[in-house]
């Protein structure tokens, strides 16, 4: 059995390291730290992404996954104009456009990323996804003032809630990390 050639830059896992210059040993080598970053149609769902570029510019590696979770529709509305396949195939679409326009700023600024599309509970993707890619942090926005979430889902505060094995940064508008507050909960 032949063994494929590492890639330079990546570890024998495969994960992205920074190298150091050429005058440095190896040994100092740092794996890149990997972000998963679920984002919307929203620009609140962006500041993530400049968490992931400050981090980059401030010399920590990174590797981002960015994530669209489509919840499926269930409207009587929605369903008796639309077929099933419709709907996914229009929700992939949209899904898609999100994803790549999401990516633009991470790929101009040099960071490693990629594209995932899931379907179903927003919240339980979010928790999934990252324990499968073993993901160090998920970025999320400071979470909604409740008065403002009465009436809606707060995914921000289900997945504070509800993350197992891998920590929630949440983030400010600039992208800075900011301390979770135990009244957010």
């Amino acid at each position: 059995m032949s063994s494929s050639p590492i890639p330079s830059g990546c570890d024998a896992k495969g994960d992205i390291v920074s190298l150091p210059p050429a005058d440095q040993p190896v040994a100092q080598c740092t794996r890149a730290k990997r972000l998963l970053i679920p984002v919307d149609p929203s620009e609140r769902s962006r500041w993530g992404i400049r968490y992931a570029m400050h981090l980059q510019r401030s010399g920590k590696p990174v590797q981002v996954a960015l994530l669209f979770v489509s919840e499926p529709v269930t409207a009587p509305q929605v369903l008796r104009f639309r077929t099933q396949v419709e709907i996914a195939r229009f929700q992939a679409e949209c899904g898609a456009h999100i994803l790549h326009d999401a990516a633009q700023p991470l790929a101009a600024a040099g960071v490693a990323c990629q594209e995932i599309y899931r379907e179903g509970d927003i919240v339980q993707q979010i928790g999934d996804v990252a324990e499968q890619l073993g993901c160090d942090e998920i970025v999320l926005p400071l979470p909604h003032a409740r008065i403002a979430k009465l009436l809606s889902r707060d995914v921000v505060r289900e997945v504070i809630k509800r993350a197992k094995g891998v920590p929630v940064v949440t983030t400010d508008a600039e992208g800075v990390a900011e301390k979770a507050e135990d009244n957010w909960l």
